[in-house]
């Protein structure tokens, strides 16, 4: 079987169109990794205020209050289709951003030499784990 034929480069237009309509979860792993491929190039780390930033992110609000929603209405087995496929999406935003947040907090706490705790104390870290 033949191999489908390589996909043409985007153009910058192209790339920035894309990334326009990243959902903003989507957008933050982007830049994180987007960050991570610099840092690789250059050898640059980010910065404390960088990943003090990522250790602090979160969905917006209305995001979490809708996730809830959904949970809710998952547990009770009342969620359309359509609805599914939004908790899902939503669901694997929130663990891109979960994960993003681990890994600056271990980075923060690796440098200062600190658990994770520790460091999670001096930023005001907040969990949300509130049951979504």
């Amino acid at each position: 079987m033949a191999a489908p034929p390589p996909a043409a480069p985007l153009s910058l237009e192209q790339l920035l169109d894309a990334v326009d309509h990243l959902s903003p979860a989507q957008r933050r792993e982007f830049e994180r990794r987007l960050a991570e491929r610099r840092a690789k190039k250059g050898h640059e780390e980010p910065d404390e205020a960088t990943l003090i930033r990522a250790a602090r992110a979160r969905q917006p609000a209305a995001t979490e209050r809708r996730l809830k929603r959904l949970i809710a209405r998952s547990e009770h087995g009342t969620l359309t289709r359509k609805e599914l496929v939004e908790y899902q999406t939503l669901a694997q935003e929130v663990q891109q951003i979960d994960a993003s947040r681990a890994e600056a907090l271990t980075e923060l706490a690796r440098r200062r030499g600190q658990s994770v705790r520790g460091v999670m104390a001096e930023i005001g870290f907040e969990d949300g784990s509130d049951g979504a």
